[in-house]
């Protein structure tokens, strides 16, 4: 008999053996790329049209890409983007045409896309290059914790009601509102955070503390709200390596990754990291610490899916795995194929493995998209014959 999609996503975390067929997880398109205009002008758009309607607050909910992907589990929730107040002001002059997030002090430019002429916010590098100018701006606009939007309502009904409306299509996750090694890296710029961790080692503490906090606030109200998936994003990973030293990882990021995993299980909320570039080395301390499902996966990093799913399938979940800035991008729709049949061999043994694109889809072909999904569709089903 079939499984429903919680009964399938709850079953493949948990590491509960094989369910019925391989869940599947997209981030969607990123709307600005070629794929998605591609997607704006197919007949599957229209075809696959959907919104669906919260009974409790009566808030309509548009899952037609859900719907188009026939997802399992992704990453949407009634309660907004907007869980902590990120404020943005223009910078300085010697920063043309940029703004500061005053969160975290990241500097973004708006550019066009140059295949669609959309307008993409670019990141420029970091403007907190300083405890002072860091500090100027938190005591001015407010630290992370400072933020935390308290006029949204956290209401079981309002969950269970978006729960019930989704269910049927997906089964939601909720995403945090800070990302804390990415933020910290992003606004400090990664060669002044190498510099602190070396001269100003309490500098970098401070910082990771502040954002992991305002996540753990937030997943407190979200744990009250009935959520039960929590899916966190911060990079760790260059192409080829992880990118802090494992002194460093486990000095400075594992501690905060700690506190925030420990809020959710003693929750009982199931924990998913998603992490670009290779973080292989790091993902056995990030299990030790509670982590239950790793998202993103990245080939071209190097990420070596059959050895992690051999070294730590009995302890973790594997989410993603498809090489969407290799082969989905540039490779043929027989390559393709052959992807998505090479992740379901290395990781659906056994269960523990949501199958999906390692990140967003911006400029795939859209042949491939279709190559894509049908075969995930065509060889997902238990006894895998792959």
């Amino acid at each position: 008999m079939p499984l429903s999609k919680r009964e399938r996503v709850l079953k493949t975390l948990e590491l509960d053996g094989e369910p019925d067929v391989v869940p599947i997880n997209y981030f969607g398109f990123e709307h600005t790329g070629t794929s998605f205009q591609a997607y704006k002008n197919s007949e599957e758009r229209e075809k696959n049209y959907c919104q669906v309607i919260n009974k409790f607050n009566n808030i309509k909910y548009h899952i037609t890409e859900q719907r188009f992907w026939n997802v399992d589990i992704f990453a949407m929730d009634p309660f907004g983007p907007n869980k902590i107040k990120v404020k943005t002001k223009r910078a300085p002059p010697e920063h043309p045409d940029c703004y500061i997030q005053t969160l975290d002090g990241r500097l973004c430019k708006n550019v066009k896309q140059i295949d669609t002429g959309l307008w993409y916010e670019w990141y420029m590098g970091g403007y907190y290059t300083t405890p002072e100018i860091l500090h100027s701006y938190w005591d001015k606009y407010g630290k992370p914790t400072e933020l935390i939007n308290e006029r949204i309502n956290y209401s079981t009904q309002i969950w269970e009601g978006f729960v019930d409306a989704v269910s049927p299509y997906f089964y939601p996750m909720v995403g945090m509102p800070i990302n804390p090694t990415e933020s910290l890296f992003n606004g400090i710029s990664i060669l002044r955070v190498a510099y602190y961790m070396r001269k100003n080692p309490q500098f970098i503490h401070e910082v990771m503390n502040e954002y992991a906090q305002a996540n753990i606030e937030v997943i407190k109200r979200l744990a009250e709200a009935g959520v039960d998936i929590i899916f966190f994003g911060d990079d760790l990973g260059y192409k080829g390596s992880s990118i802090f030293s494992l002194k460093n990882f486990r000095e400075f990021i594992l501690p905060y990754h700690e506190k925030m995993y420990k809020t959710c299980k003693k929750n009982g909320m199931i924990t998913v990291l998603h992490s670009c570039g290779k973080i292989d080395d790091v993902l056995p301390d990030l299990v030790s610490v509670g982590l239950q499902c790793i998202q993103s996966l990245e080939a071209t990093a190097g990420v070596d899916l059959a050895g992690l799913k051999e070294q730590l399938g009995d302890k973790l979940c594997f989410m993603g795995g498809l090489d969407s800035s290799g082969v989905l991008t540039f490779g043929t729709p027989k390559d393709v194929v052959k992807d998505v049949k090479k992740c379901l061999k290395a990781a659906g043994q056994g269960g523990g493995y949501v199958i999906g694109p390692s990140h967003d889809i911006l400029n795939i072909p859209w042949e491939n998209i279709l190559a894509m999904r049908n075969a995930i569709e065509k060889y997902r089903k238990y006894p895998l014959k792959v």
